[in-house]
């Protein structure tokens, strides 16, 4: 249904915008699209501009062509400048900030060599280090001598009970 009403539409209602113009020339009918001419004679216009001055209109028109192609080169040429101007300052820029990452990582570079050397300069155990009291470690096959035990009666006295 919906195909028959489209073609429906497409074959009879798109010629009626048309728009159709009877007519007749020397008792004949024709149908044209455009109007008909009212007069068979053809048009020309009148010469009301000299030689001299449609060549000062051509040199004139040329003189203003010349001008605005002037004035569109040096347009160019300032949108030229101007656009290597930005570029010199992106690069500048660029530049700096290059130059700010390159301190940020050689400072970071420095405090890891820092944190290194502190590291690699720090005793090898946490507990202190006392050289006067040197580490006795018993001998293999030697026996272990304990103290032997005081009795009570040979022990010092405090010195308040005294």
């Amino acid at each position: 249904m919906k195909i028959t009403a489209t073609i429906f539409f497409i074959l009879f209602l798109t010629p009626s915008y048309a728009e159709v113009y009877k007519c007749i020339n020397n008792g004949s009918i024709s149908y044209q699209q455009t109007q008909c001419k009212q007069n068979t004679a053809d048009y020309t216009p009148n010469q009301d501009i000299s030689i001299e001055q449609q060549q000062a209109a051509q040199k004139k028109l040329t003189a203003d062509l010349e001008l605005e192609a002037e004035t569109k080169q040096r347009q160019k040429q300032a949108d030229d400048k101007e656009r290597l101007i930005r570029a010199q300052e992106e690069i500048a820029k660029a530049s700096h900030e290059n130059a700010k990452a390159s301190r940020a990582q050689a400072e970071a570079t420095k405090r890891q060599t820092k944190a290194i050397e502190e590291r690699n300069n720090a005793p090898l155990f946490n507990y202190p280090y006392y050289p006067n009291s040197p580490i006795t470690k018993p001998m293999p096959n030697h026996p272990v001598k304990r103290p032997t035990p005081v009795p009570p009666s040979a022990r010092p006295l405090p010195a308040t009970i005294r």
